[in-house]
């Protein structure tokens, strides 16, 4: 592809591609804690519990807070901890917060710099990285998780409703992430344009561009434009 006119708009994904959280979190450390405070919750209960609070909860309540959705995901296992223990749970997540890559902020400025809009697309709860945006969330237009969506993001309804808030024909934006069906199959499926961020294995073929990260996926954006 030589050029992406009329581009309008830049879609990126959040996880992997924008930053990553400092550490991950396990099924083991939740279930550790919860079964010291005598509450019987193992690995695999609690990772599927959570994830269906992520997944499938959070795009209908939108949960303002990590003790939120944490509370729905009890709730799912039927055990009820006390206050206290909810919080400790809460701190697991909360030290472990997101961190963009040192090149993330340099990324989505250039693009604004283009005259650009631009959006995040994740299926990501914003209790968990709103606050590691930082700056960089001056930059961006629309924010779109589940809740936003109504869905989670490997179902494309969640790209028509960015295109909807931004106002935009699907060929008229432009997705940036590192997911091969999330971020480019799903994307390229309605019109949208895609580059894929591969660090490591196979670049996907229906990709309109590839790069090694967020910013040399900008700089490629910016040789079309």
């Amino acid at each position: 592809m030589s050029h992406v006119l009329p581009l309008k708009a830049v879609v990126f994904d959040l996880f992997k591609t924008l930053g990553e959280f400092s550490h991950t979190v396990t099924d083991e450390d939740v279930s550790e804690l919860l079964l010291s405070r005598g509450y019987p919750v193992y690995p695999q209960a609690w990772r599927h519990a959570f994830n269906y609070t992520v997944f499938i909860d959070y795009p209908k309540y939108g949960y303002e807070s990590h003790e939120a959705l944490l509370v729905k995901t009890f709730q799912h296992l039927e055990v009820f901890p006390d206050e206290s223990t909810i919080h400790e749970v809460a701190a697991l997540f909360r030290d472990s917060p997101f961190v963009l890559y040192v090149e993330a902020f340099e990324a989505v400025r250039r693009v604004k710099d283009l005259g650009l809009k631009t959006a995040i697309a994740t299926s990501t709860p914003k209790p968990f990285f709103i606050k590691g945006l930082g700056q960089l969330g001056i930059l961006i237009d629309f924010i779109c998780t589940g809740y936003e969506a109504g869905c989670e993001k490997s179902n494309p309804q969640m790209y028509k409703v960015i295109l909807d808030r931004l106002g935009l024909e699907p060929f008229e934006a432009l997705v940036l992430g590192d997911d091969p069906v999330l971020d480019v199959v799903n994307s390229k499926m309605l019109g949208m344009k895609a580059i894929h961020i591969v660090q490591e294995g196979v670049p996907m073929d229906q990709a309109d561009g590839v790069a090694r990260n967020v910013l040399e996926a900008v700089k490629l954006i910016e040789s079309w434009v």
